[in-house]
């Protein structure tokens, strides 16, 4: 496929405020929905009294747990349980949509006031009451005894052995903060429900609309055909409008209980408390190496929170998906990993950007950087001595993973040499002159990508001579309309404006989907849009054959046209779309099932250089260098930017977020005033080079982008910060406050 430069075609709406949003969608006579929430991380529900709530002005219903447990609304389950390695069946709480009999989190919904306005149903809100006998929260992973399941990876014994006879042991923990994704668009849904069919209409944000369907018609106990999902444009998500939540099941349940539309917009506030978070893991880890710094084995632990409930993914998060990069991209001789999946009092975890990598990556990069200080070896030579070269791929690592189409070791030579590694020292020297501390980190990383490859798509060319695509894949700000615009026009000939892609209606989408995650779109949408293409060609051309009173075997395509072969006698593919009666269009619709290889392992490293104030703590990036292999880079400003994207998110984990409770299981980071965002001045110019791999198991040769920056930003900002302060123990995000702590407590030793 050839590079292209294509702008944004999604940009021009947007900028122009011509975005079609959740609440842009007209609903009129809808009903007004405001939850109510539990203010009490852990107690038993006992009276409801709604009497004074339902008698407030414009009021229409307020609905319980009970109520909806009597229209039969069952309870929300994963679609991905997971049982212990001894054969433990995995153990999930009941989720309701609305709480019922006790309340499991802070935030957790328990009633539901509906209104001819939004403003009426809050104040009704405010008016009923709610007896609850409050129990002890839990919200320490590595304390709770609430456990889902228990997994584990390698051969624990074998590691044991192999590591008992090491020169060096290297041991580490780490706690992986708990943060939020803090999309710009919160999460709204708006229900319908058309008695006479006694179907669904459910308008919400999704990543993929016939994921959604399944999800929440399983708790409504309907087939999915009798729910039509619609996602118009989603304003951000990065994972957790993956999954469907409490409120979408809410607002369709009162749909059908009132006969009329209902309409719900989370609050900041509510989107704080109530939407999936992500990370919060607590690991310990120990690398063993022989007398020459070979890494011979890996062993960890981890603490995975669950949260209150199992959210869709999240058992694959904390256990597969942290296992895929275990290691990063290092030759082990064997390792042992044991996941705990446990439940606490706090808001239910899911998959984020990244999902489980950020975790594992960051591990083993600070375990290197430790192992590096302990045995004396530099530890850049520490890295190369144990990177898995371009000569052993494909490689298959500890992990079961099979590494191809990389080449670690250039990687990190173009890192070091672009971030001037060797002129570091000078810069150090004269920091500490100025009487400041400065500090390097550097932070490989990989990614296994490709989301579940249960994909169809379609291309068809219609009366208008439009060519329209087809996909469950979801647009959720990263540019796949463009990118998908881009496969096609590059296949056709034609230009990006004569495609029109059509996304988020499972009424209008091929069933056979799931959903945008895993930086899958162009390893599984991309390639069937890819085929879908050639299909349609192939449909066509004895129509084109017909329309030039040529033989089929004739006719060639290319440049935006039909041509018969050896002459100039052509016909140009919108002439033909008008020619051909629509029921003969509709029969040429290109489509394509996925089938072949979709995982792609796209890598990198970064560099971080940055300065500490050791009388404030205050960290000031001064520098982020890093190389990047995402394969053939189709639109490389899209590559760019979900690359910039990614490590702003990367480094606001690792120098700023993080979202926590109190003892009690209170939220004390519900705001913006008390949520550290990454703002423009806490982000440097980044300097990135592409290394430009290309990925054999597909004919993009693309790898995933969408969520590399995250995985290896954290790492990189992390061991700079160790590496200023030389103080090993400090967890992220590592704030003023406890930079200047650990520079304290170092000194007092």
């Amino acid at each position: 496929m050839t590079k292209t430069s294509q702008g944004r075609l999604e940009d021009d709406r947007f900028l122009k405020g011509q975005g079609r949003f959740v609440e842009d969608l007209p609903a009129g006579g809808c009903l007004h929905g405001v939850f109510v929430r539990s203010p009490h991380a852990h107690a038993r529900i006992g009276a409801i009294d709604t009497a004074a709530a339902t008698a407030a002005p414009g009021v229409v219903a307020v609905l319980t747990g009970a109520d909806l447990a009597a229209a039969g609304v069952k309870p929300m389950r994963t679609p991905m349980p997971m049982n212990s390695f001894d054969g433990t069946p995995f153990f999930e709480p009941d989720r309701h949509a609305l709480a019922l009999g006790r309340v499991r989190f802070a935030g957790e919904a328990v009633a539901l006031v509906l209104a001819d306005t939004a403003e009426q149903a809050a104040d009704a809100g405010e008016l009923i009451m709610i007896d609850y006998e409050e129990e002890p929260p839990q919200t320490d992973p590595a304390l709770s005894d609430e456990i889902a399941f228990t997994w584990k990876l390698g051969d624990e014994a074998a590691t044991r052995t192999a590591m008992a006879g090491a020169a060096h042991r290297v041991t580490i923990r780490e706690i992986n903060n708990r943060v939020v994704a803090a999309p710009i668009e919160a999460r709204s849904a708006i229900g319908s429900y058309d008695g006479a069919n006694k179907t669904y209409l459910l308008q919400t944000q999704t990543q993929g609309v016939h994921f959604m369907r399944g999800l929440v018609a399983a708790s409504l106990d309907i087939e999915p055909g009798k729910l039509r999902v619609v996602t118009p444009d989603v304003g951000g998500s990065f994972g957790m409008k993956l999954v469907a939540y409490p409120e979408q099941v809410a607002v369709l349940a009162a749909a059908r209980l009132t006969g009329r539309t209902v309409r719900w917009v989370a609050t900041r506030g509510e989107s704080m408390l109530a939407d999936a978070h992500a990370r919060d893991h607590v690991s310990e880890a120990t690398l063993a190496l022989d007398a020459d710094g070979r890494f011979l084995g890996l062993e960890l632990l981890t603490h995975g929170n669950l949260g209150a409930y199992c959210s869709a993914f999240a058992t694959l998060t904390i256990s597969t998906g942290f296992a895929k990069t275990i290691g990063s991209a290092y030759r082990i001789g064997i390792l042992a990993a044991t996941v705990r999946g446990v439940y606490t009092n706090t808001a239910p975890t899911d998959a984020y950007r990244g999902a489980g990598k950020p975790e594992s990556v960051l591990l083993m990069e600070r375990l290197v950087d430790k192992a590096a200080r302990e045995t004396g070896i530099d530890r850049m030579e520490l890295r190369r001595r144990n990177l898995a070269g371009p000569a052993e791929m494909p490689c298959t690592a500890a992990t079961g993973m099979v590494w191809k189409d990389a080449d670690f070791p250039q990687i990190l030579e173009r890192t070091l040499a672009a971030s001037d590694w060797p002129g570091f020292a000078a810069r150090r020297a004269q920091s500490a002159a100025a009487g400041r501390l400065r500090g390097f980190g550097l932070g490989m990383y990989l990614h296994i990508s490709g989301g579940v490859p249960e994909d169809t798509a379609s291309v068809t060319l219609e009366p208008d001579g439009i060519v329209a695509i087809r996909t469950g894949a979801q647009d959720i700000g990263q540019g796949l309309e463009t990118s998908f615009a881009g496969i096609v026009a590059g296949k056709l000939g034609i230009d990006a404006d004569q495609i029109r892609v059509r996304l988020g209606d499972s009424e209008d989408m091929p069933a056979r989907t799931t959903a945008t995650g895993g930086s899958s779109a162009l390893q599984i949408a991309g390639i069937n849009i890819f085929h879908a293409t050639d299909d349609m060609i192939e449909k066509l051309r004895p129509h084109a054959g017909e329309a030039m009173e040529a033989a089929t075997a004739d006719i060639e395509y290319g440049a935006g046209k039909f041509t018969v072969r050896g002459t100039d006698i052509s016909i140009a593919l919108a002439d033909l779309a008008r020619r051909m009666p629509p029921a003969e269009l509709n029969g040429c619709a290109g489509s394509a099932d996925f089938s072949g290889n979709h995982v792609s392992v796209p890598n990198g490293a970064y560099a971080c250089e940055l300065e500490v104030d050791p009388d404030t703590g205050q960290v000031e990036i001064l520098a982020f260098t890093g190389t990047d292999d995402a394969g053939t880079r189709l639109n490389p400003a899209i590559v760019e930017g979900q690359l910039h994207g990614g490590i702003a998110q990367g480094i606001g984990a690792a120098l700023l977020e993080r979202v926590h409770y109190d003892e009690s299981g209170q939220l004390l980071t519900g705001s913006w005033m008390d949520y550290a965002m990454p703002r423009a001045d806490d982000i440097p110019a980044f300097s990135l080079h592409d290394a430009a791999i290309p990925n054999s198991h597909n004919p993009l040769g693309a790898k995933g982008v969408g969520e590399p920056g995250t995985i290896g930003a954290p790492a990189a900002v992390m061991n700079a910060v160790v590496d200023a302060i030389g103080v090993q123990n400090i967890m992220m995000p590592a704030t003023p406050e406890r930079v200047w702590r650990a520079i304290r407590e170092d000194r007092a030793k």
